[in-house]
């Protein structure tokens, strides 16, 4: 989950990402920190390109310092490519002031609501990390031609420590045979990562690293769909 602090509305909201088949479920934990008031039909209301929302579930009641869960649920898109999305995401409620020695709420309260920081949605929403015990094996039994490759040079990111870190998070694949470990003087190095599409599909992807002041990076993708290739190595 991500954490998105609004200090000055005096509540904090957590959020976690489900995935299912054709949608997202978007968890968000809230916790009022303010004792001198009640919140009421907590919901999130967001927005994001290509994503129609669904429906919300509210929170019902937020008591001081009492985490509540609302939910919003999403419908993804029907390309793969339009997944990735950043949120704009607007926290309403009902607001009662209340006595912090009873916790007595007012019986009339007041529309308020608040800006919570934007959500970025990534291609890692699609994809579940997968072990494999000998990745060499597995990546030489899908064959080179189910595989799609693209480079890159990342201006902004400064180490292959970091590109690495960087790779892991994006694509929400699993590190094999200890790749994601990268020694401080390597010039050069070799991360592999498996996975699997919520639709059910295997995938593979073996990045050669190398610094020489900017890391430039080639990413190869096996899997038994090409388009998911080709998606995987153009989405960086």
């Amino acid at each position: 989950s991500e954490s998105t602090p609004t200090p000055s509305s005096g509540i904090n909201a957590e959020y976690g990402v489900h995935t299912f088949n054709r949608h997202l479920l978007l968890q968000f934990q809230v916790t009022n920190t303010l004792n001198d008031q009640q919140l009421e039909n907590v919901t999130v209301e967001v927005e994001g390109e290509n994503y129609t929302v669904l429906g919300y579930v509210p929170c019902p009641l937020l008591v001081f310092n009492a985490p509540g869960t609302c939910y919003t649920l999403l419908q993804l898109p029907d390309d793969p490519a339009d997944v990735a999305s950043t949120f704009t995401c607007n926290l309403k409620f009902l607001v009662k002031d209340c006595d912090p020695s009873t916790g007595e709420a007012d019986p009339v309260g007041y529309e308020d609501e608040y800006v919570l920081e934007d959500l970025d949605i990534g291609l890692n929403v699609l994809i579940q990390r997968v072990f494999k015990t000998n990745f060499v094996a597995s990546w030489e039994e899908m064959g080179d031609e189910n595989q799609a490759d693209e480079t890159y040079s990342l201006t902004t990111v400064k180490s292959i420590a970091g590109a690495v870190e960087q790779l892991v998070n994006f694509f929400g694949m699993q590190p094999c045979e200890r790749t994601e470990r990268v020694a401080e003087d390597k010039t050069a190095h070799t991360l592999l990562l498996a996975g699997q599409h919520k639709d059910g599909v295997e995938c593979l992807i073996k990045t050669r690293i190398v610094f020489d002041g900017v890391v430039n990076m080639k990413i190869s993708a096996r899997s038994q769909n090409a388009d998911l290739n080709d998606l995987l190595v153009s989405s960086i």
